[in-house]
């Protein structure tokens, strides 16, 4: 088959969407599909080993604008230098597709439901995903929000009420002959906008070589350890944690462990000050690799507090170390968090989510055995989504598409493993 990818986020070696988009490349050419890649970063895809496989094919689209407007105007509006790629990108697919006669084509990073789908002036089957975008952060919780509640509020007024009328956006989305999606919030919005077939898909992945042969063992400690690991900035939720924190039973030994810097990590001294948790929190700031992955060996517990979050790559990186997590049910995590791994708190209103977070890290605290067990569920689930696996499904997919596009009957094959 011939696949042809647009991965404008696409670097080896990185997490989010430019590790997203390398890893599918690579994993999906190593099924022996024939794969071409248009990406901003070719050149440093092609420095990598992995990258040197017969079949895969990397082209490089550079930014259609002069060098001294990129470092004027437009590094500022990183907007209008992705849209100009776009309008490059998608005439050099069009010649790539007369050269190639491509079987489908997927964009896969940066792909937003606010941006759009690219290649859909390509008569071929067209893939779009995985995309967030349809989560919305609660209005109750507007007060951990701070002063940021205002862009938040547009944000959600952009994505539920302007997105929806945007007429190139709707007939974009219904050239689509697959649409994945982040969350079931995401799922909705697309089909108010015309998308025709979607699909629940977990965007992160982690390679096979990442995983132990089994669970890890922690060792015993007098107190439950606790680990909140993220970009320290409102809609991620620290202060909600903290404020949980201080509601936990006194009786009840925790260690809380923050890892992470943004634009709030100045407050965040104060917040555990304000909070009373001096002598339960230890807040460490950034920290490399190897740290992190020390965290997530040392602790017991996996906190994620998001307030609006499509999934949370920390959550797969967290439950593939064996942490039981305590999320808040909505979004991503609660679409794709297994139900056997975590307990999911409802996000209701301030006071009854609080509540919920300090008895769920006492439920941990009293229950050390089903602690372990949640610890194992977690990490079959993470197991299960290794890159080759991801690829695997994404390239059936792919032949379904084809098949029913020759008029064969066929049944969908779901892409990954939902919580269960």
């Amino acid at each position: 088959m011939k696949v042809l990818l647009c991965a404008y986020a696409c670097i080896p070696d990185r997490g989010r969407e430019e590790g997203f988009g390398w890893n599918n490349a690579i994993q999906i050419a190593q099924l022996g599909h024939e794969v071409w890649v248009i990406t901003l970063n070719a050149a440093k895809c092609l420095e990598n080993p992995q990258s040197n496989i017969p079949n895969l094919h990397f082209v490089n689209v550079a930014y259609p604008i002069l060098k001294h407007v990129q470092e004027g105007l437009y590094k500022y509006l990183h907007f209008l230098r992705y849209f100009a790629w776009k309008v490059k990108a998608e005439q050099v697919a069009l010649e790539l597709d007369r050269k190639h006669n491509f079987d489908i084509v997927h964009h896969i990073t940066v792909a937003s439901l606010q941006g759009g789908p690219l290649f859909t002036n390509l008569s071929k089957p067209l893939v779009f995903g995985p995309i967030g975008g349809g989560q919305i952060a609660p209005a109750n919780f507007k007060k951990y929000f701070f002063k940021s509640w205002s862009d938040e509020t547009l944000r959600s007024f952009i994505n539920l009420q302007l997105m929806r009328l945007n007429p190139f956006l709707r007939k974009a989305l219904n050239k689509c002959h697959l649409v994945l999606a982040t969350n079931q919030e995401t799922v909705e919005l697309s089909h108010k906008m015309t998308a025709k077939n979607i699909e629940l898909y977990l965007d992160s992945g982690l390679p096979p070589e990442y995983f132990a042969n089994e669970p890890p063992k922690r060792q015993k400690s007098s107190e439950v350890r606790l680990l909140w690991l993220s970009r320290i900035e409102p809609r991620k939720g620290l202060f909600l944690a903290l404020e949980a924190l201080s509601k936990v039973n006194s009786e009840i030994p925790f260690k809380l462990t923050i890892i992470g810097d943004g634009s709030l990590d100045s407050c965040v001294s104060e917040w555990i000050e304000q909070f009373s948790l001096e002598t339960k929190v230890d807040y460490l700031g950034s920290r490399p690799w190897t740290e992190v992955q020390n965290a997530y060996l040392n602790n017991d517990v996996f906190l994620f507090t998001s307030l609006r979050d499509s999934y949370g790559s920390v959550l797969l990186e967290a439950m593939s170390q064996a942490l039981p997590i305590i999320t808040l049910n909505h979004q991503g995590a609660r679409d794709f968090v297994p139900e056997k791994g975590s307990i999911k708190v409802p996000v209701t209103n301030p006071e009854e989510t609080v509540t919920a977070l300090a008895q769920a890290v006492e439920y941990m605290y009293k229950n050390p055995e089903k602690r372990l067990e949640m610890g194992k569920a977690s990490y079959e689930f993470a197991k299960q989504q290794a890159w080759n696996n991801k690829a695997a499904a994404i390239s059936k997919y792919y032949q379904q598409i084809l098949h029913n596009n020759s008029g064969t009957e066929t049944t969908n094959t779901p892409l990954v493993m939902t919580a269960d």
